[in-house]
């Protein structure tokens, strides 16, 4: 596709992955790409937003040994939940905390 056919976005989450993949500061490579920081910036945190759909969760890496985790949740309750579980169990639990009692 023509350069100027992409989207914003698109062209947007092409700097973003070709960033990560440099390894340099987001001032360098916004430097050697001839890239405004502060669009930079906003654009990052606006892909940000849009691939996280205001979600709070973020990823965990639980090692081999762990054999449950405890979820502490609101109003004192506690939830130990088997590590292989979790990928499975967070997701349900967030969305119920999302729901507000009537």
């Amino acid at each position: 596709m023509d350069p100027e056919q992409r989207s914003k976005p698109d062209i947007w989450r092409q700097h973003m992955e070709g960033w990560h993949q440099s390894q340099l500061t987001q001032k360098e490579y916004c430097k050697q790409n001839d890239l405004s920081f502060s669009s930079f910036c906003y654009w990052r945190a606006r892909l940000n937003r849009s691939t996280t759909n205001g979600s709070k969760l973020i990823p965990v890496a639980v090692g081999r040994t762990a054999v449950s985790v405890t979820v502490f949740l609101p109003g004192g309750l506690r939830l130990e939940v088997p590590s292989h579980a979790l990928p499975d169990v967070l997701p349900i639990i967030y969305r119920t905390a999302q729901v507000q009692p009537e």
